[in-house]
């Protein structure tokens, strides 16, 4: 006990010494006592300052023994994965939560350079190896990359990363915080499915909303809007705006004979000769059963009349082949024109005009079969 004593209070027990020897050697001197009592308060006086270092520095160390300590205890809960990381790609810090996230522990890391950025996606890996570049300007950078798995699987991550000075104001390494992003982008991607899926359905509605489904050509409904904006824009204009309305000549009796699909497939090549033959800026649309209505803007009532006759003679040579009966299915159609007249009030007159040109034409046509059938 007393060589403790002795070696903890040391310099206040060469003080007691030293008074001693100076009372000793001046007995009867008030000057040797007075000495004594001056070099025992000093060495007392060191022995408590140094006493006092020395219990500052080992409170120091069990402070930072038990900071460190609570470090890791914090980063080993919270969900994000903290790393730093030197820019030759050396680890020199990941928290624990990197084996929850990808399957690694630290300790793996630590031995090989480059671990994470080779961990990187290989699609990923260059846009991540010049975000880590931008940090040695000074500048924080936030990136989104998928990482490999040890089970060999990817998990999206998104990494904040912020570079790191010295005291001398030189970036010395950067620190990354890396966040599991994995069922957001899938979230995401879900998303964006099924908004791609509802465009399509959306653009199918709006195109069989406007177009006939044989002959994607517009149809009926749709025509008359078009025929109304155009006649407006006539008027408006003082333009001109010719239609002509053709009809398929006994197509009814043509799918009696040979079927629907023969019927269906003369609508068809129909639609696409007559498409063949216009402008751009002419329009064609299913009128009827067997009946097409082509707008012609900005075209009078004599270049309407020579476009029809050229059409019917151009749709006539489509004939249909019955593969079955192995024979070609020749057919004819009948045409009927109008133009913007100043009787035109509507769209109405517009169309009521051409039908009855194409009726005229018909009974012509019908006429001119039965003065040939008597002959």
């Amino acid at each position: 006990m007393l060589n403790t004593f002795l070696s903890k209070y040391k310099y206040c027990v060469f003080g007691v010494v030293f008074a001693l020897s100076c009372a000793a050697v001046s007995l009867f001197k008030l000057e040797g006592y007075v000495f004594g009592l001056v070099v025992l308060a000093f060495c007392c006086t060191l022995q408590f300052i140094i006493k006092k270092e020395e219990l500052g520095v080992a409170a120091e160390k069990e402070t930072n023994i038990i900071s460190e300590d609570l470090f890791h205890r914090v980063m080993s809960i919270v969900p994000e994965i903290v790393y730093i990381s030197m820019f030759d790609g050396t680890v020199k810090y990941i928290s624990d939560g990197i084996e929850t996230l990808a399957g690694y522990k630290s300790d793996e890391i630590y031995k090989t350079r480059n671990f994470l950025l080779q961990l990187v996606h290989p699609e990923d890996k260059e846009n991540v190896s010049k975000q880590i570049q931008k940090l040695q300007s000074g500048s924080d950078e936030t990136i989104e990359y998928r990482l490999l798995k040890k089970d060999g699987t990817y998990i999206w991550v998104s990494d904040h990363l912020n570079s790191i000075k010295n005291e001398w104001g030189n970036i010395t390494h950067y620190n990354g915080i890396l966040v599991n992003i994995d069922e957001r982008k899938i979230h995401d991607k879900s998303l964006h499915n099924l908004n791609a899926r509802i465009h399509q359905l959306n653009d199918m509605v709006n195109h069989h909303a406007v177009r006939d489904s044989l002959t994607n050509v517009y149809n009926r409904r749709y025509s008359l809007v078009i025929l109304q904006n155009e006649f407006n824009r006539a008027v408006a204009q003082k333009k001109t705006l010719s239609c002509i309305l053709m009809d398929i000549d006994h197509l009814e009796s043509i799918n009696n004979h040979y079927g629907y699909y023969i019927g269906d497939r003369i609508l068809t090549n129909v639609s696409r000769c007559l498409l063949k033959h216009i402008k751009s800026s002419d329009i064609v649309s299913r009128f009827g059963d067997d009946e097409f209505l082509i707008m012609l803007p900005e075209i009078n009532k004599e270049a309407a009349t020579r476009l029809s006759g050229l059409l019917v003679n151009e749709v006539e040579k489509c004939s249909v082949k019955d593969e079955e009966k192995n024979v070609n299915i020749d057919f004819r159609v009948t045409a009927g024109t109008s133009s913007i007249a100043a009787t035109t009030k509507n769209i109405t007159d517009l169309i009521e005009q051409a039908s009855n040109a194409l009726y005229a034409a018909k009974a012509a046509k019908k006429d001119a079969h039965k003065r040939t059938t008597r002959r």
